[in-house]
């Protein structure tokens, strides 16, 4: 499809039947990215307080909430008041799930989940006012790049491993938007070949997706002899993960010297903040209040801290002072490249481990992360293979919640990703244990730290 009709008409027209402002929106965007800090601090207080008025008045948890605290939003003065409320915690959202979502909003509520960066399963609702500025400031930040709507995007993401009517009409869509998502969780030696052809066929403009795993392809393709610079990739977007320096010039070179660009956000959070060509995370503000916590205090200059955020669009189902669970340190200083943006530094906090199915697939973890997140009751997860064979899954549930067939479930949904001859052990413990380090990784892979096997031929 043309770009420019997809441009133009198609995608215009698919967001104004599904209900949402996204090209309004945009515009808006591309207008305060380019305010002093002072004008943006004055837009966030009023869409702050607008938003807190909102949520008392609309929102039984905000209401509670705002009343146990002595807060009345109508009285504000400016942001920091949003320092007399409490910080909002997973457990919080999983046990007050029912009571923080706005009943009567336009255009309905939609459901999604995650895993986390800490292991802790979350479901949780967007309205289509929250999904608009998201997609919104995304397609802004892919303008610094050159990359426009319409232009042709590669995923290597997750994919559903059944495939529904919904996932169908889905795939017409990406087809119809110029988008193509090649499974991240089918990642071998066997499918570089097709995953290459269709790329070529496809032609992207730009690829998206999950570092790691757009690494370990680059790596694949490149054994097998397999070129990529030829195929018309101007720009590399990583986002859900850290992206290591090792990374980013393996991947820059697999595709031929282009840049390679990192983004901080997650399925909860949002689309939080963007690298410009001048190698500064924005943060959106226009759409964020972020704090950097430690012990619940304001971090110092450049000193790291708990990212904590209150999405300032996210009116179906408030974030408010929102802990992520990761790491990082506010920028210092307006970027060379003029925005008003405030900036951050990369986080430190999330990586995701790969597993190796017994004929030699490399999977993203999140394969198996989906199988345990939507099981109802389950409050915290781990996933350790041991072996190729060997799958342990330990689990922290709310017993009264957690479904008498739970352990089942895991059992058959593993196995359907991994094979059926995987050995998987479901362990019900009171308390999922951190690393060393004190970070906590909710898939860790034995055999993926072996490396690539010989056969292989990646190193």
């Amino acid at each position: 499809m043309h770009p420019r009709l997809v441009r133009k008409v198609i995608f215009p027209l698919h967001e104004k039947i599904v209900g949402r402002k996204t090209f309004a929106y945009l515009k808006s965007l591309e207008k305060e990215q380019w305010l002093s800090p002072q004008a943006l601090n004055a837009l966030k207080a009023q869409k702050l307080k607008d938003l807190l008025v909102h949520a008392q008045r609309n929102i039984p948890f905000y209401a509670r909430r705002c009343a146990e605290a002595g807060f009345d939003p109508e009285k504000m003065t400016g942001i920091e008041d949003l320092q007399k409320l409490p910080l909002l915690t997973k457990a919080e959202i999983r046990k007050n799930l029912r009571d923080m979502l706005w009943k009567d909003c336009p255009g309905g509520l939609h459901r999604y989940n995650t895993g986390g960066s800490t292991g802790e399963p979350l479901v949780f609702y967007f309205d289509r006012r929250r999904q608009a500025y998201d997609a919104a400031a995304r397609a802004m930040s892919h303008r610094w790049w050159g990359i426009d709507i319409g232009d042709r995007e590669l995923y290597l993401w997750g994919s559903p491993l059944e495939i529904t009517r919904q996932d169908r009409i889905k795939d017409l869509r990406d087809a119809l938007t110029n988008q193509l998502l090649l499974s991240a969780f089918e990642i071998s030696e066997k499918n570089v070949p097709g995953f290459v052809a269709k790329m070529r066929r496809f032609k992207p403009d730009c690829v998206f997706g999950y570092p790691s795993t757009i690494d370990l392809f680059c790596r694949m393709a490149e054994r097998q002899g397999y070129r990529l610079d030829g195929m018309g990739v101007r720009v590399v977007f990583c986002t859900a993960e850290v992206l290591y320096a090792h990374q980013r010039q393996s991947i820059s070179e697999a595709f031929g010297g282009i840049p390679v660009v990192d983004s901080y956000g997650s399925r909860e959070g949002g689309f939080v903040n963007h690298q410009c060509p001048e190698g500064s995370y924005h943060v959106m503000d226009s759409n964020y209040i972020i704090e950097f916590l430690k012990d619940g205090s304001p971090v110092g200059p450049s000193e790291s801290g708990e990212v904590t955020l209150t999405h300032l669009d996210a009116w179906g189902m408030p974030l408010i002072r929102y802990r992520t669970g990761d790491m990082a340190a506010p920028g210092d200083g307006r970027c060379r490249c003029g925005r008003g943006f405030s900036t951050m530094s990369q986080v430190q906090g999330r990586t995701t481990d790969f597993v190796v199915t017994p004929d030699g697939r490399w999977q993203h973890g999140l394969s198996v992360i989906y199988v345990v997140r939507d099981i109802e009751g389950v409050d915290q997860f781990k996933i350790v293979q041991e072996d190729y064979d060997d799958v342990r899954v330990f689990i922290k549930v709310y017993p009264e919640l957690y479904p008498s067939d739970g352990d089942e479930r895991i059992v058959r949904g593993f196995q359907k990703r991994m094979g059926s001859m995987v050995r998987v052990s479901v362990h019900h413990v009171e308390d999922i244990p951190r690393e060393t380090s004190g970070k906590y990784r909710y898939v860790v892979s034995r055999v993926a730290q072996w490396g690539l096997p010989p056969s292989s031929g990646v190193s």
